[in-house]
């Protein structure tokens, strides 16, 4: 790209961008994260380009009062439509080829009542690029309703704060013995708040929001499915709830571990039968969805041998 340093801005500088700045600026800011050479990085800035050329002052204007306010607190946050465009046209400049298998287990879960999705999680990544497949795959409306349970990680840099915004997330505090967990928070505070994250998720799933929720509690650091923990059952305890197992393959690639950048790469997502609560209880349906998910995924993603459903 034409200014090798643009993917070094800080939060600060992004924040004191003015409206046209920030439209001249994000393209070529986006284009700068993905692998692969020039040629790659000038066609993420086009596709952004294009989709910013298309968007009115009002829209870039609220998209940038997101961008402000995104993870400022332990609460909900909407998805923004212009960034949802953005993160799509950027995404799929380099996830061509992508695939996707089951949209209609979600779709007939989501008209049936409150929907949890339950998946695996091996990039920061992985909730756009199910969008992103959706969307592919002519499902934007289930698309539109993803809000994926977030830890602080997501809304600490420019990139993943702006790529956040493409989907709704629901910020909550991880547990102290995570190591990028709120270092300022008492286990008692991070309690707290996961009770009030898991109240908003249920509120949220009550009202059609289909929630994401990443069992493992973290990105894989092998890539295989690890144990779930347990803390997430509490989320299933709704009413006429249904679970919906999502595997997700490939995203490790597209988005490395103690990477930077994103490399172009095809995404398979597999969505499994719906586990209705009423049927196995909580408990026993997240298991179940684990083992779902287990099966769904290729080799390479499977848990070990000695892995347990439960941590």
């Amino acid at each position: 790209m034409k200014e090798e340093g643009l993917h070094r801005l800080d939060m600060d500088t992004f924040l004191a961008l003015s409206q046209e700045e920030a439209r001249l600026l994000l393209p070529d800011w986006l284009g700068t994260f993905v692998a692969g050479g020039e040629a790659r990085q000038v066609a993420a800035a086009e596709a952004v380009r294009r989709v910013l050329d298309g968007a009115d002052e009002a829209e870039l204007e609220r998209t940038l009062a997101c961008f402000a306010s995104a993870g400022q607190t332990y609460a909900h946050f909407p998805a923004d439509p212009l960034a949802k465009a953005i993160i799509r046209a950027f995404l799929g400049s380099f996830c061509g080829g992508s695939t996707l298998e089951g949209a209609h287990h979600l779709r007939d879960a989501s008209v049936q009542g409150p929907t949890l999705i339950v998946c695996n999680h091996l990039a920061y990544c992985d909730t756009v690029l199910k969008d992103l497949v959706l969307s592919q795959a002519g499902a934007d409306d289930l698309g539109a309703r993803l809000t994926a349970v977030a830890g602080p990680k997501v809304y600490e840099t420019p990139f993943r704060r702006m790529a956040s915004l493409a989907i709704g997330t629901l910020k909550t505090a991880q547990s102290t013995a995570i190591a990028h967990s709120d270092a300022q928070l008492s286990p008692r505070q991070v309690a707290e708040i996961a009770v009030g994250t898991m109240r908003t998720a249920q509120d949220l799933m009550r009202a059609g929001e289909l929630v994401v929720l990443y069992g493992e509690g973290s990105r894989s650091r092998d890539q295989r499915l690890g144990s779930f923990i347990k803390a997430i059952r509490k989320y299933a305890n709704v009413e006429g709830c249904r679970l919906v197992p999502v595997a997700i393959a490939g995203s490790d690639e597209v988005m490395p571990i103690g990477q930077l950048l994103m490399h172009p790469g095809q995404v398979q997502v597999r969505i499994g039968s719906p586990v209705p609560v009423a049927d196995w209880g909580a408990a026993g349906a997240v298991e179940q969805c684990w083992a779902a998910i287990a099966a769904l995924l290729p080799d390479r993603h499977r848990p070990s041998p000695a892995t347990l459903p439960w941590s």
